[in-house]
């Protein structure tokens, strides 16, 4: 559900319409950084958003994601460690 709040102002309408006033959101763009690709893979399935999914998949599933997840960050991949770009909205509101 967090990833459709994060499109265009759709986690300040959700706010505004939940009833706070002065809702201002701010987007925040940051690297992830991890020291290695277990690292990375853990962050994304373990302790991620799929986390749940993710503790069904059996093991060739798991390495099957694992291998396509970090083909798709190769390219903020520097040495052994990666620098994936991210982007988190932030938001905040007054409760009348």
């Amino acid at each position: 559900m967090f990833f459709q709040l994060g499109t265009g102002d759709r986690l300040a309408r959700a706010m505004a319409a939940a009833g706070f006033a002065e809702v201002r959101a701010e987007r925040l763009s940051v690297a992830l950084a991890y020291e290695s690709g277990d690292d990375a893979i853990g962050a994304a399935f373990a302790g991620g958003p799929v986390a749940l999914a993710y503790s069904r998949f059996d093991a060739e599933t798991r390495a099957s994601a694992h291998a396509d997840y970090l083909a798709s960050i190769a390219s903020s991949r520097r040495g052994d460690a990666y620098d994936v770009p991210g982007e988190f909205v932030i938001a905040r509101g007054v409760r009348p």
